[in-house]
């Protein structure tokens, strides 16, 4: 049984003894442990659906159809059946995994006097996290010989280990996959051997990461729009894992898991929207709106969104109802409704594996740069162009409304309680969030793709202006005052745990902060990793989140109002900007000068006419590099002065209360100025 151990007493006893929380069964423990028989047949009953329903799918969807072409082998009926199971057992196995290790992480509170270690649940939903990230590994790598008979349209019997090599050395769907499963085989190993929050944390984290390579080769990858569809299944592949992998978890639990259930609940709202939303961002940039009743493709991912609409009612009922019968005590009406929910989930994700194998309708490219570029090409630059000619990015949109929201939710709840907060911090993360926008979305982002200098601006952008507006807004100071305070831990004391993690304390040493910052312009564009960022989506996300992560990091250091692990001195801080500044300069001046065009396989193949002289442009993004500084570097210095004045003043301020409160008490030796007259006095001594 899932999430459940048998051993004799003696066993069960000392086993309690070493797991977090863990102790003997009460009489009540008992009366519960009666009923995982009725869990497991329904856990049963719910993937045998949706097998059907997958099995069903495959077969009046085409997905499985074998066509035979004059002067050519046809694909093996079994090969393209076995695909289409093995994809939905890897997808169950994933949503398990993932669910399981987030629910070990964020679902319950530590132990008592220790938070930092798991309670005897999490261990467990830890354990079987780690026992279904296994088998997902498993079902990954067995994938690969059938991926690859697929591909080269022969049986079984007729793959060989060089054709599977060849998948995966030469395909990015193969190394995709070895990659998701490495991913995968890594967070088995460690929640099999994590004790600890934070130990469950990096297991989930590496969950999460591991649903996500396939993300970027499927069919989302290869339309003529596959930017905005890869962005929009991300956050429909990861707000799904938690919506059903979190249920999962909080049905196989031992315990009635309150907490848990109301934590889960709080988020599974955002999470059932991001579905819904991101699942339509999906279809509307694969398919015609036409092509939902006149596809195949279109049917299944219609009847899709029908089971999650009342997946979604399901869920109302549950944060409506359930919860308070389950407060009251009664796990039987948590357990019956949640059983059928886990149908449903088990049925829409028998859709979406089959819809993944199911290819999309046909569409007719605008032009041949349509594939590369994810959209058609763009006419010669033009102010109109940047300004109305949006391409928008899915992934930064959704970020930046959402963070604006809880900064804005957050000002709002410190208002009702009677506190202020500046409006200048609120004006400035609406306007660093909308740097991100424009620079990510508006026709910048697709002359960013063609042309270096546009690039370059979007560069500067993100790696400069929009960090300093974002760190100047305090949205850390905002989230601490704003949070309310939980014993048992929460959003509030994880933010404080991640601010004095090792990691953090790491990366916020000075000089830390600006080898990143400074490293990440020479390897990006002095190797072969622009050229990289540019040819794949998820090499261009990393490339831009990286630039933003990397901005924000050393301007918090340099002129960051929340609070760090690190405090510097403030002739430490502008030294250590004007050392960034010189390499930014250094950096610049090589562009200018360079005679090498960087990524030039990638912009010969566009060759735009209207292009002109691709060395040249390169040159004039050195020169926006080197002089896009400017405007930053005066809004670093006023800061920067502003910030050590004030401190200036508020140390005198302290000075002066313990001058009045020496004279008050009679005691002259504890005012400052007095002891620092003495000290001057005995230098005075020691010179004559």
């Amino acid at each position: 049984m899932l999430g459940y151990v048998t051993a004799s007493t003696e066993t069960s006893q000392n086993t309690a003894a070493t797991i977090p929380g863990g102790g003997t069964a009460s009489r009540g423990g008992q009366q519960r442990a009666a009923r995982p028989g009725m869990r497991v047949l329904a856990l049963c009953a719910a993937v045998l659906a949706g097998l059907a329903v997958a099995v069903i799918a495959l077969d009046l969807g085409g997905a499985v159809d074998v066509a035979s072409l004059p002067g050519l082998s046809a694909a093996d009926p079994a090969v393209t059946w076995a695909a289409g199971l093995l994809k939905y057992g890897y997808d169950l196995a994933m949503l398990a995994a993932v669910g399981c290790m987030i629910a070990a992480a964020c679902f319950l509170p530590g132990r008592q006097g220790d938070r930092a270690r798991l309670t005897g649940q999490s261990w467990r939903w830890l354990r079987v996290g780690a026992a279904a990230s296994g088998i997902w590994a498993l079902i990954g790598f067995a994938s690969l010989p059938v991926e690859a008979a697929n591909l080269n349209a022969v049986a079984f019997d007729q793959i060989h280990a060089r054709d599977v090599w060849f998948y995966v050395n030469e395909f990015e769907q193969g190394r995709a996959l070895v990659f998701a499963m490495l991913l995968a085989t890594a967070a088995a190993v460690v929640a099999a051997r994590a004790f600890t929050i934070p130990g469950a944390v990096c297991a989930a984290a590496l969950a999460v990461a591991a649903a996500l390579p396939p993300v970027f080769t499927g069919h989302s990858a290869s339309n003529g729009n596959h930017q905005i569809a890869v962005d929009g299944l991300l956050i429909h592949v990861v707000a799904a894992a938690f919506w059903a992998g979190g249920l999962f978890a909080l049905f196989i639990a031992r315990r009635d898991p309150l907490v848990a259930a109301r934590r889960y609940s709080d988020a599974a709202v955002f999470a059932y929207a991001a579905i819904g939303f991101s699942g339509l961002i999906v279809f509307c940039a694969n398919v015609n709106f036409t092509d939902l009743w006149e596809s195949d493709y279109g049917r299944i991912a219609l009847a899709k969104f029908a089971v999650l609409a009342i997946g979604g009612v399901f869920g109302w009922a549950h944060r409506r109802r359930t919860l308070p019968r389950v407060a009251a005590g009664d796990r039987g009406a948590f357990t019956r409704l949640a059983a059928v929910e886990l149908g449903l989930m088990a049925i829409a994700f028998g859709l979406a594996s089959s819809l993944s194998v199911t290819p999309p309708p046909s569409e007719e490219l605008a032009d041949p740069n349509t594939a590369l570029l994810g959209f058609p090409t763009p006419g010669p630059l033009s102010a109109s162009a940047i300004a109305f000619d949006w391409y928008p990015s899915v992934l930064f949109c959704t970020a930046a409304l959402a963070l604006v929201g809880a900064y804005v939710a957050g000002v709002v709840r410190l208002r009702r309680r009677g506190d202020s907060w500046p409006w200048y911090r609120t004006a400035l993360w609406i306007a660093g969030w909308a740097v991100v926008v424009i620079t990510t979305s508006s026709g910048l982002s697709k002359y960013g793709m063609v042309l270096f200098s546009a690039h370059m601006v979007q560069h500067m952008a993100l790696n400069m202006l929009a960090p300093i507006l974002l760190v100047l807004a305090a949205p850390v100071t905002l989230a601490l005052r704003a949070l309310r305070p939980d014993r048992a831990g929460g959003a509030r004391e994880w933010l404080l745990a991640a601010i004095h993690s090792r990691w953090s304390r790491l990366v916020s040493r000075p000089l830390v902060a600006l080898f990143i910052y400074l490293t990440s312009l020479y390897l990006m564009y002095f190797t072969g990793m622009f050229e990289w960022a540019m040819r794949s989506h998820f090499g261009h996300l990393f490339m831009t989140m990286h630039f933003l992560a990397a901005g924000c990091l050393f301007f918090w250091v340099i002129i960051g109002p929340d609070p760090k692990p690190r405090p510097l001195s403030y002739p430490a801080k502008v030294l250590l900007y004007f050392v960034s500044i010189v390499f930014h300069a250094i950096f610049g001046l090589t562009l200018m000068m360079g005679t090498n065009l960087i990524a030039a396989d990638w912009y010969t193949q566009l060759a735009f006419p209207w292009a002109g002289d691709l060395l040249a442009d390169q040159r004039a993004g050195g020169g926006i590099a080197w002089a896009f500084g400017e405007i930053p570097s005066l809004i670093i210095i006023v800061v920067l002065i502003a910030q050590w004045t004030r401190s200036e003043e508020r140390e005198g301020r302290r000075l002066d209360r313990m001058a009045e409160r020496a004279a008050a008490s009679g005691r002259p030796e504890d005012d400052p100025h007095e002891v620092y007259n003495a000290y001057l006095a005995s230098l005075d001594q020691e010179r004559r």
